[in-house]
């Protein structure tokens, strides 16, 4: 019997360990079950290339220390208090009609219910995966079944970064006049939110502040602007340029989340490039950094060329936003790929594969990761970790628009870093609204006419 008073059984899919090979440590004094099935799949994966490939390998590491320790069969002890059980032969006969052994998921489901059906485990027996199509099945065919909690942000109220709050006359007066006030305890401000201060008697009267250590600091931000005169149309997007622009020993850490056309990526760029591909005293980084988060990320080895030809179709948005900044009101289009030349050559701006992040400490760098809600919580940590002395880590996506297989609005590097990242000193984040993005009459027209 492998019972040892485990409060729960969990079976863990492929893709758990596949994305996060630490789960198996994640469940405190549970029992944690791998399926043969699973066994096999992480054999068969484990040369795969990019983040899958060494995380497949990173697991079969920690699983081969494990083994080290006693019988995988019986169980072996884990140091949350858990324990590890590998079991390669229970299979159930009874998977609804139509659903196949052949099919490894199928086979997982099915060991699932075999457990159920026997005495050896603590019940309830419960399967984790973050591949929805699987949940769907496994809950057609009656088994109890998650994703990987550990890395969910729960639905509570999204952080904006962002807040407008009513004061007397006599505060703000006194705020643009010292340009910096003792916060309110009772406002409960969150570390690095901005805030919209408005007169409680005149609605035309207000001030943009920054809330950092209990006090309220003044931005001028209707002053701020980016390389190429970039200035921001609305007021999230001036407080993200204040974010970009505060010098990476105050901020290094930068969110910018919201859906596609609110700006975020032509203002990281134009903010970086000011800091960057400058000559006066606001020069704070060597170079700019440029990656985008993509499911094609894993195929890179597989696609002919240099690895600067594999991932400048996924950069294009970038080269597109360079343009706009140095083409100017003039539109002179020669001028602006002359000089985007220019950096690219030089190397002030490089473009870099996700996957070749690992192992790297970036100094007095500022680096833009695009469609981030497209990261692993393990992208994102290893990313944010990177960042060595000088360097400014700029995070820009929409929690809406995934593409990853086994990633959610929940369950994202990018929502996960902004709920973890939320009141720390060293984090500013904001979220743009849909209707501050700036579109053109046919895309508005459009999306209200021929969405489903």
């Amino acid at each position: 019997m492998i019972k040892q008073n485990a409060k729960k059984t969990y079976v863990l899919d492929t893709n758990i360990l596949m994305v996060t090979p630490k789960a198996l440590f994640g469940f405190k004094e549970n029992n944690v079950v791998i399926t043969g099935t699973t066994l096999q799949e992480l054999d068969h994966h484990k040369n795969d290339v990019g983040e899958r490939g060494f995380n497949t390998r990173e697991t079969i590491r920690l699983l081969d220390d494990l083994r080290k320790k006693g019988n995988l069969l019986k169980g072996v002890e884990l140091f949350s208090g858990g324990r590890l059980i590998l079991e390669p032969n229970c299979i159930s006969k009874n998977l609804p009609q139509g659903y196949s052994l052949d099919v490894p998921d199928n086979r997982i489901i099915s060991s699932v219910i075999g457990m159920a059906e026997s005495n050896k485990y603590d019940k309830p027996i419960i399967l984790v995966t973050n591949d929805v199509s699987m949940r769907i099945n496994a809950s057609v065919c009656g088994v109890t079944v998650q994703g990987y909690r550990n890395e969910m942000i729960e639905d509570n109220e999204v952080y904006k970064g962002k807040r407008e709050y009513p004061i007397a006359d006599s505060k703000i007066d006194k705020l643009y006049e010292l340009k910096k006030i003792k916060a309110s305890d009772k406002a409960n401000f969150i570390e690095n939110e901005y805030v919209v201060l408005k007169s409680k008697k005149n609605p035309q009267k207000s001030a943009v502040a920054l809330y950092r250590e209990g006090y309220l600091i003044l931005i001028r931000d209707k002053y701020l602007a980016g390389y190429g005169g970039i200035i921001g149309r609305n007021a999230t997007q001036r407080m993200f340029m204040h974010a970009l622009m505060t010098p990476p020993e105050i901020t290094p850490l930068v969110l910018g989340i919201g859906p596609a056309g609110t700006g975020k990526t032509l203002l990281a760029i134009s903010c970086a490039l000011s800091q960057t591909y400058t000559n006066s005293k606001e020069k704070r980084y060597d170079q700019i950094l440029i990656t985008r988060a993509n499911v094609l990320t894993e195929e890179y080895g597989y696609l002919p060329g240099t690895l600067e030809e594999k991932i400048n179709p996924l950069l294009n948005s970038f080269m597109d936003n360079m343009h706009t900044i140095f083409s100017g009101r003039q539109k002179d289009a020669a001028s602006a790929n002359e000089q985007i030349k220019y950096l690219m050559d030089s190397g002030i701006v490089k473009a870099e594969a996700i996957g070749y992040m690992r192992g790297r400490s970036l100094t007095h760098t500022y680096l833009i990761v695009d469609e981030a809600q497209n990261l692993t919580v393990n992208q994102a940590l290893e990313i944010v970790t990177r960042a060595g002395e000088g360097t400014k880590v700029v995070f820009l996506g929409d929690p809406n628009q995934i593409d990853a297989r086994y990633l959610d609005k929940r369950s994202n590097g990018l929502v996960f870093t902004a709920e973890k990242m939320k009141n720390d000193p060293l984090c500013a984040q904001l979220v743009f609204e849909e209707d501050e993005a700036q579109r053109s009459p046919l895309c508005v027209s459009a999306s209200k006419k021929m969405s489903i």
